[in-house]
């Protein structure tokens, strides 16, 4: 089947969460599919495995930024550090040369499917601040903003799963590998309190040797104040070039990652379904009570616990 089967003849943005649904079920094509189940990994290669809206995008530049000695001439983040999953779909060979070393790729794939063989970076984050981003997130680009509030998106999409899996079981999958070697877990609440570490704790990991005068042009480039200067950088505009009018979507719309962010206060039956869902799925499988627990017991490179 062509990755184009599923177009939509009249391109517009779903109203409520069952439209968001149907056209997220052909969000990758088979030839992706079949991309991802024949790629095979390097020893050097870096993989940033993260839920969605758990800091994918800042550690991509993180990466990228050591990787590349602090430059910032790309287009957008997604062609210097593609989504392994969608590169296909972005016109893109997944196991192609990358101008520089090692090879860093984007993946939401839990511990279960990733390739093995690499080194892998993975970031957790408390369900609750996780999906008034995701929410944000979509309204705009996936349906119409003011038609499909929190609650709604909560309980139809985020608390169901979506083509990444489920958050909870991203947690269960990836816990029993925090101490490997091979992979750094951090939390994203951790990074957020200690900006200006996190680069150094990624560098140490991938054993890479920054001056202290590129470091800081590093740090620097992964401020919120800088990417969000260069918001074009970090707005999905590969895969929506590519991909929008596959899902019936039209162009324009708003899909810019790094926001100044605020606090929102989540519904109280969406506070309990969340609660429900993290003691059936983690509590049962893990121990942890709740997310802050689990933040408790992750090592702690940053120093900020």
């Amino acid at each position: 089947m062509s990755q184009n089967a599923h177009v939509t003849r009249s391109l517009r943005r779903p109203t409520t969460i069952e439209e968001v649904r149907e056209r997220l079920a052909h969000f990758r094509s088979p030839e992706a599919d079949a991309a991802l189940e024949a790629f095979s990994a390097r020893a050097s290669d870096v993989f940033v495995c993260t839920y969605t809206k758990c800091g994918t995008t800042w550690t991509q530049q993180i990466v990228h930024q050591l990787r590349s000695g602090a430059s910032m001439d790309f287009d957008e983040i997604s062609v210097v550090v593609p989504w392994l999953e969608s590169a296909v779909d972005c016109g893109m060979d997944p196991d192609a040369e990358q101008g520089w070393q090692p090879r860093v790729f984007k993946s939401h794939l839990p511990w279960s499917e990733a390739p093995r063989g690499g080194r892998y970076i993975s970031v957790f984050r408390d369900p609750a601040t996780v999906l008034p981003s995701f929410h944000r997130f979509f309204e705009g680009w996936w349906f119409e903003p003011g038609t499909i509030d929190l609650a709604s998106f909560a309980h139809g999409l985020y608390l169901q799963g979506t083509t990444t899996g489920s958050h909870w079981g991203h947690f269960v999958d990836w816990w029993p590998h925090v101490d490997d070697p091979d992979v750094l877990v951090l939390a994203y609440e951790d990074m957020v309190a200690a900006p200006d570490r996190v680069p150094g704790v990624i560098a140490e990991f991938l054993q890479m040797d920054i001056d202290p005068e590129t470091m800081t042009r590093v740090i620097e480039n992964c401020s919120r104040e800088v990417m969000q200067e260069h918001a074009d950088k970090f707005s999905e505009g590969v895969l929506r070039r590519n991909r929008d009018h596959v899902w019936g979507l039209p162009p324009g719309g708003d899909a810019v990652k790094v926001t100044a962010g605020s606090a929102r206060e989540l519904p109280p039956d969406v506070v309990e379904a969340l609660d429900a869902r993290w003691a059936h799925q983690v509590e049962a499988a893990l121990g942890f009570a709740d997310y802050a627990e689990l933040r408790a017991a992750l090592p702690d490179p940053l120093g900020v616990r």
